[in-house]
């Protein structure tokens, strides 16, 4: 019996060591002009931070820019994300191009329609109350806030 608890035990350990916590990826903040509002988001511009984005965070404020170096086409998902969002599409001209809402949890990736420079995720209904539209400016401000 105590052979059969330390053979179990034996197996488990790597399972657990696996299913640890990674260390998680801290954000700086930068600023955006977006249309008339100037506005402080946290920022991912590294595949490691991107692949994090909002997961495990309580709450989406301030709001997050995935930004890739290139425009790429993008898909993007809620796994871990406990709160509902909106997601403004970038396109390479640094303009809204897309205005998608993605709900927690989901696992189901919702595709930019175009290769984009960034997505902007901000909590659900804000794009809503602050105007934003379709075609809108967008511009990542100087290295002010980092």
């Amino acid at each position: 019996m105590i052979n059969r608890l330390i053979v179990m035990l034996a197996l488990l350990l790597p399972l657990m060591a696996c299913a640890a916590e990674q260390p998680r990826e801290s954000f700086s903040l930068v600023a955006l002009q977006l249309g008339d509002r100037q506005i402080q988001v946290q920022l991912a511009d590294t595949p490691e931070k991107r692949a994090q984005g909002l997961m495990f965070q309580q709450s989406a404020e301030p709001g997050m820019l995935l930004l890739y170096r290139e425009p790429t086409a993008i898909s993007l998902w809620m796994a871990n994300t406990s709160m509902a969002l909106d997601v403004a599409y970038i396109g390479a001209d640094w303009t809204v191009a897309e205005l998608i809402t993605l709900e927690p949890f989901d696992k189901t990736p919702v595709p930019s329609q175009q290769p984009v420079i960034a997505a902007l995720e901000m909590p659900r209904g804000w794009f809503a109350r602050h105007g934003v539209t379709l075609g809108q400016q967008v511009a990542l401000l100087p290295d002010a806030t980092r």
